[in-house]
């Protein structure tokens, strides 16, 4: 008797928690994820301008344009390494904090994007269709040149931030 009740615990204790544990899909994880880079990434400087443009002129979140900026950015830091991404900084105050600089999940979101399929994975995790990425680039490449980015930068990150083919 004590066997049999032994496993209608255990089969009850499976069937009551199934349903938490479908909960943690990858899909899931992704939303949960994308939407923690909004309360968590506080942008400053010139680079909430950046923020205000894409949202003004794409129709996207806050924290759609401060993920999907991140995930070029983070691309461009992978690429064309540091020195780049300190010569954007420097440029444009705030820049670094679309990077998730302040650590934690945004950071960790961003930092294996190596590629533009990568990108645009991060851009379907925040919700948006991967052809908005060539929306964003646009906009951004236009903000850093007037933020007095050199033309030798934009091109690099234009090839770079080039669809995926």
């Amino acid at each position: 008797m004590n066997a049999i009740l032994k496993q209608f615990l255990l089969v009850s204790s499976i069937y009551l928690l199934t349903p938490n544990a479908s909960a943690f899909g990858l899909n899931d994880a992704l939303n949960t994820g994308a939407m923690a880079l909004s309360p968590t990434t506080e942008v400053s400087g010139e680079a909430q301008q950046l923020v205000g443009q894409l949202t003004n002129q794409l129709g996207v979140t806050q924290a759609q344009a401060v993920g999907g900026t991140g995930a070029l950015l983070q691309l461009a830091q992978n690429q064309l390494g540091q020195d780049a991404i300190n010569n954007l900084s420097s440029e444009t105050s705030g820049l670094s904090s679309l990077l998730g600089g302040g650590g934690g999940l945004a950071e960790g979101l961003l930092s294996n994007i190596s590629s533009m399929e990568g990108v645009q994975s991060a851009f379907a995790a925040l919700g948006m269709d991967v052809a908005m990425v060539q929306q964003f680039v646009p906009v951004v490449l236009g903000f850093l040149g007037n933020q007095g980015i050199g033309s030798s930068l934009l091109g690099q990150l234009q090839g770079l931030w080039a669809p995926a083919e």
